[in-house]
């Protein structure tokens, strides 16, 4: 199977001190748009890469995208100062129209699919930069419910929910709330797993019920069970690499 492409990371100029308020700050919103921005590509991969690196420090130097392997280079112009004196929309737009200027630099040299690039680009917009992923209905075994898991992120935060519809009404659930891993957020992968348990509970069971996490109808009650304990809150770092 072919490596899929995994994220577009931006390495700006930032200064500001590793770690520090203002350095998350900034980084923290570049890694939630180049997220959202990937998230609209709707899983295409481009020929030959398997990651896109933005580094605006070689902008004059490259003269056009690069790569090495499957890592693709690119160097478009970047003002720190200019992206200061934005507010947060502004901002939102100044990071997005960064990533386009890179990708299509990076489509007209290596032959992409320009319209990917584009149309996710006008759908970052069109959706004014609400991160949402909706996941297919799943119909319940009594074939009287339907329900579905769905992602909302902000820059820092990353929720899940379910929404369950029976008799026409529905009741949305978070069901539980971590650290935004951007690209690399497992959510991604549990929020494919939803299931049944039966005709009340619905939610996601992941690696032999290491981590159960459940909404009951019956009791309007989430419940997080984690090695077979239940808990307050989940620990993500020791189930999946790269989480917050």
């Amino acid at each position: 199977m072919a490596t899929p492409f995994s994220d577009i990371s931006l390495y700006t100029p930032i200064p500001h001190e590793v770690a520090t308020r203002e350095y998350w700050e900034v980084t923290s919103l570049e890694n939630f748009i180049s997220d959202l921005y990937v998230n609209k590509m709707n899983g295409y991969k481009p020929t030959g890469a398997t990651r896109i690196t933005i580094q605006p420090s070689f902008h004059g130097t490259w003269l056009k995208p690069g790569k090495i392997g499957s890592i693709v280079s690119t160097a478009p112009y970047y003002n720190y100062h200019d992206y200061e004196r934005l507010d947060k929309k502004g901002k939102y737009k100044y990071v997005l129209d960064l990533i386009q200027t890179a990708t299509l630099q990076a489509s007209e040299e290596f032959d992409w699919d320009r319209s990917v690039f584009e149309n996710a680009y006008k759908e970052v917009i069109a959706a004014n930069y609400k991160f949402q992923v909706d996941y297919p209905a799943k119909l319940s075994r009594d074939k009287k419910k339907l329900a579905a898991l769905s992602i909302e992120k902000t820059e820092t935060v990353t929720s899940v929910y379910a929404s369950v519809t029976t008799n026409n009404h529905t009741i949305k659930k978070k069901l539980f709330e971590k650290k935004n891993s951007w690209r690399y957020d497992c959510t991604y992968m549990l929020a494919k797993l939803g299931k049944w348990f039966d005709t009340d509970r619905f939610g996601i069971a992941y690696r032999k019920n290491q981590l159960v996490i459940w909404y009951s109808i019956e009791q309007d009650k989430v419940v997080l069970i984690e090695n077979g304990n239940e808990v307050k809150e989940i620990n993500f770092k020791k189930h999946f690499f790269f989480q917050q």
